[in-house]
């Protein structure tokens, strides 16, 4: 293949990877602002009218841990495909379940089928595995160690900037204030239409990247065995521990934000999207200030410590005001020091991993966030029916458990 034509594929191929990055991250975040006001607000619920607050709260609870559910068994089933038969069958197949998962996500909240609303969550939670996908892609299509750092540091910029974009589309087009098109469903038709467009980039542009097939045996439990392996390794095994209750107070605090604007500002979708993307900003801040500022002067521990310290007050805060302005501001604060957790751990966790383990060490992380995004709303919501301030309190009582354990540890390994 002339020398040209093999860098025009090259560029096609990755082009399709961040592309599939970006779909993957902004259809994963455009549905933020619906689901509280889908379950919780009675004009446009899609349970009973005579169904009680504490019953919608535990069921939308219930809800929120089913794709995170669904991601955990099916991602490790969807890299173990990628390796047997090459990333391209695995992106086609995932990209088109989650086109199912939209269209039935829509179809069902129009109207209002419970059932075939948790199915087309399960089902978006199993074509989540393109995150390992694209990871595994860009590592095929890297030449070098340091061309695979900046192809992973472009991923991350690309899920920064969803983050932001996702809530902030979710709340405006599923608001029907905004344009009468608009409503809970239209931002699921959306995401059809941008899993398709992926698809057919995928499908057209896509360069098989895995020349090698894996001979190991299929596995369709590979993610629970990959967390019995790394308990196994006590050095991680301490680490992993930590990194499990920092998760779970973000996850407590995270998913449970929208519920807690819905009952106690009765606020629409809209603003909720404004006030989830300023929270996708601060997480970015936090992030160029982590490394550009702090860790400079500062080592890891104690910026764990203390900012877990600070993240528990500041969610304390939130969970006492009533103005809006404020309890915003405050929120901003809490996601900018919850921004340097993430990657204070995974670095700590990859640093205590023997080189020959670093692709399952670092994959049993994602098995990880997985786990704890379904363990957080198991936990908080059969107590958000007693009241909506709840989760803030439990983000904060995990946050202090990981305070302690951090401090337990004889040496935080700088990134």
């Amino acid at each position: 293949m002339p020398e040209r034509e093999r860098k025009k594929k090259h560029g096609f191929s990755l082009f399709s990877v961040f592309f599939t990055f970006f779909i993957d991250n902004l259809g994963a975040t455009i549905i933020f602002p619906i689901f509280a006001p889908l379950f919780l607000r009675a004009s446009t619920t899609v349970l009973p009218e005579t169904m009680s607050y504490n019953v919608k709260a535990a069921i939308l609870g219930l809800f929120l841990g089913a794709y995170p559910l669904a991601q955990l068994l099916c991602a490790p089933v969807l890299g173990d495909l990628a390796d047997r038969h090459g990333r391209k069958r695995a992106f086609l197949l995932s990209t088109a379940f989650s086109l199912l998962g939209y269209i039935l996500c829509a179809i069902s909240i129009r109207h209002k089928w419970i059932s075939l609303l948790f199915v087309s969550r399960l089902i978006m939670g199993a074509s989540a595995g393109n995150l390992s996908l694209c990871l595994s892609a860009l590592s095929d299509l890297s030449h070098s160690s340091k061309q695979k750092v900046r192809y992973y540091g472009i991923g991350s910029v690309v899920a920064g900037v969803t983050f932001v974009l996702g809530p902030f589309l979710g709340g405006k087009l599923s608001d029907p204030m905004v344009h009468s098109w608009f409503n809970l469903a239209f931002p699921m038709w959306i995401g059809a239409f941008l899993a398709f467009i992926n698809w057919v980039f995928l499908a057209f542009a896509f360069m098989e990247t895995h020349l090698s097939p894996s001979k190991e045996p299929f596995d369709v439990i590979r993610g629970l065995h990959n967390i019995q392996m790394a308990f196994k390794t006590p050095s991680i095994k301490r680490l992993y521990l930590k990194y499990f209750f920092y998760l779970l107070s973000w996850n407590m605090l995270f998913q449970f934000i929208p519920a807690f604007l819905v009952t106690n500002f009765g606020i629409r979708n809209s603003l909720i999207g404004d006030i989830s993307a300023l929270m996708g900003l601060a997480w970015i801040v936090g992030s160029l200030l982590l490394y550009k500022v702090l860790l400079p002067y500062f080592k890891p521990k104690g910026l764990l410590i203390t900012g877990g310290a600070i993240f528990s007050v500041m969610v304390i805060l939130c969970s006492f005001t009533r103005s809006l302005p404020l309890f915003t501001a405050l929120l901003g604060c809490a996601v900018l020091i919850a921004s340097f957790g993430w990657p204070l751990c995974t670095g700590a966790i990859s640093n205590a991993a023997h080189g020959s383990m670093q692709g399952k060490i670092l994959g049993f992380s994602q098995s990880m966030q997985s786990l704890t995004m379904m363990a957080a709303p198991i936990i908080v919501g059969p107590f958000l029916s007693k009241h909506s301030a709840i989760p803030f309190f439990l983000a904060a009582a995990a946050s202090i458990v990981f305070c302690f354990l951090a401090s337990l540890s004889e040496k935080t390994q700088r990134l």
